[in-house]
């Protein structure tokens, strides 16, 4: 059971911190403030979440994309929430997801 929370825990952090700082970067610093946000956030939490030696995320078995799946989830249910169309909150998990896959082909071409 402690395990199954820490991940919900680990799920949660990414969408959250990238709702709430993202795009307050980007407006402040355009294309700079993305680069940004993705080295000051997804580093460090996939550090948080994977990289360390108590991590808050045991994988076990093959890869999975629980990163990334949190996030496109969490940015989805934030659009619905947020009183976003489902066309609109459907095209942001589109979005996260062709991320996810392009970063999961780029890694495999770079891991061959």
């Amino acid at each position: 059971m402690y395990r199954e929370i820490l991940t919900i825990i680990g799920g949660f952090i990414l969408p959250f911190a990238i709702i709430q700082v993202w795009g307050r970067l980007v407006n402040r610093w355009k294309v700079v403030g993305g680069f940004l946000s993705a080295f000051l956030i997804v580093g460090p939490i996939w550090l948080l979440n994977h990289g360390m030696t108590f991590s808050l995320i045991h994988q076990t078995g093959s890869a999975f994309v629980d990163m990334g799946l949190a996030t496109g989830v969490g940015i989805f249910v934030y659009g619905l929430l947020g009183g976003k169309s489902f066309q609109k909150s459907l095209y942001l998990l589109s979005a996260a997801l062709r991320g996810g896959l392009i970063a999961g082909i780029l890694l495999y071409l770079v891991s061959k």
